[in-house]
């Protein structure tokens, strides 16, 4: 009787989608959660991308004296990657709101002296560069990954006003 038993509980196979499931579903857990917060990695990241370039962009367009920056272009520049506006507001990113987190700078002055491009002798190269801490939905936290800090450049060369 009992290796009858013993025989019909091995062959039944009821119940065994649910025990196939139950060591599937963490890993797709797992799976889940990591997209989501590679997706949310790179909306922070293209966040920072777009501002980074309007304000190189924008940079671009100002009236220099040399390779001289003005300081309201610099102040402009920060205020329209961190708001998308050179007046200031509220921020794209909640966590990336320090506005020394954003260099502008003339990386280098291209000497155009033999007049190789139309223009002036010195051609400005702008160059905006910003970091910020990732926030992570806290998959990162909880398989013990260090915290990232986004960093982001992007050069334009002047064009003038």
């Amino acid at each position: 009787m009992k290796r009858a038993r013993l025989l019909r509980f091995v062959r039944d196979r009821r119940g065994a989608s649910l025990v196939e499931f139950s060591l599937i579903a963490p890993l797709l857990i797992l799976l889940m959660c990591g997209m989501a917060e590679f997706a949310n990695g790179m909306r922070q990241y293209h966040v920072m991308q777009k501002g980074v370039r309007d304000a190189a962009r924008y940079v671009a367009r100002v009236q220099m004296t040399g390779c001289t920056l003005p300081g309201t272009a610099i102040t402009n520049a920060q205020n329209l990657a961190l708001t998308g506006r050179t007046s200031g507001g509220t921020n794209l990113l909640s966590t990336w709101t320090n506005p020394a987190t954003v260099s502008v700078t003339v990386s280098t002055c291209f000497n155009n002296a033999s007049e190789t491009y139309r223009g002036r002798a010195e051609i400005p190269i702008i160059q905006v560069q910003a970091n910020a801490p990732y926030v992570d939905l806290g998959l990162l936290d909880v398989i013990g990954v260090a915290p990232i800090n986004l960093q982001v450049t992007h050069r334009q060369i002047w064009i003038g006003a």
